[in-house]
């Protein structure tokens, strides 16, 4: 297993990185003798080359996929302005189609049965996994108390896990709807409770960004 698993990640980080950088060199070679949308439709291609040749190898495309992304985040791209907007949309459109699948596969009336399993795990997530994941991430950087509480407590949630927990529904592993309604709770608990939560717990502890400087880390990120 851990060996499969080493295989996926190396395979994934090869795939992501180089096909990614390949892709980004190429684009900014022709930097100035392409057409303006020749870059959007180069970093779809660039994901898409990634994500399909590590799963071709048995990696993991999703990994690929990330990886091309940063590269192509992390390096001076041309029209890159024009290349996120579009990203962003295309993420927006992704979301939304993820978010009607997943409803197709919960059954609410199903939900009462793993009450307890995904209020424990959500507690557990949100109390002992995520502050420590939190403050092991942040070990090193200069992050004051209030900021790694704040981190640890308002992680990413949502449509990923669930997503996840698809995967053994599809393959038809025993008792794997069940496992996907674990996740499916503990998740809609977690967003709730802890959504609901965040911003005030960050007022709280004084992490919170006042209007101005969220306008200026805005302005230096564009």
């Amino acid at each position: 297993m851990l060996l499969l698993f080493g295989k996926q990640l190396s395979v994934a980080a090869i795939a992501g990185i180089g096909i990614g950088w390949l892709c980004l060199r190429s684009l900014q070679l022709v930097e100035g003798l392409a057409y303006r949308g020749l870059h959007l439709v180069g970093s779809v291609a660039a994901m898409a080359l990634a994500y399909g040749t590590a799963d071709v190898l048995h990696g993991s495309g999703f990994l690929a996929a990330y990886l091309a992304g940063l590269v192509f985040g992390s390096s001076r791209l041309p029209e890159k302005t024009a290349v996120r907007a579009f990203h962003s949309g295309l993420a927006s459109l992704s979301d939304m189609a993820l978010f009607l699948t997943l409803g197709l596969l919960v059954f609410p009336s199903q939900l009462g049965s793993v009450l307890l399993e995904g209020t424990l795990l959500a507690l557990i997530i949100a109390f002992v996994a995520r502050p420590i994941a939190a403050a092991l991430a942040t070990a090193f950087e200069r992050f004051n108390t209030g900021e790694r509480i704040i981190l640890g407590w308002a992680g990413l949630r949502g449509a990923l896990p669930v997503f996840l927990a698809t995967f053994p529904v599809t393959e038809g592993i025993p008792r794997s709807l069940e496992f996907f309604n674990i996740v499916f709770f503990a998740v809609l608990v977690s967003t709730l409770f802890q959504g609901a939560t965040v911003a005030p717990l960050a007022r709280w502890l004084r992490v919170a960004a006042t209007p101005r400087a969220a306008a200026s880390s805005a302005a230096d990120r564009e």
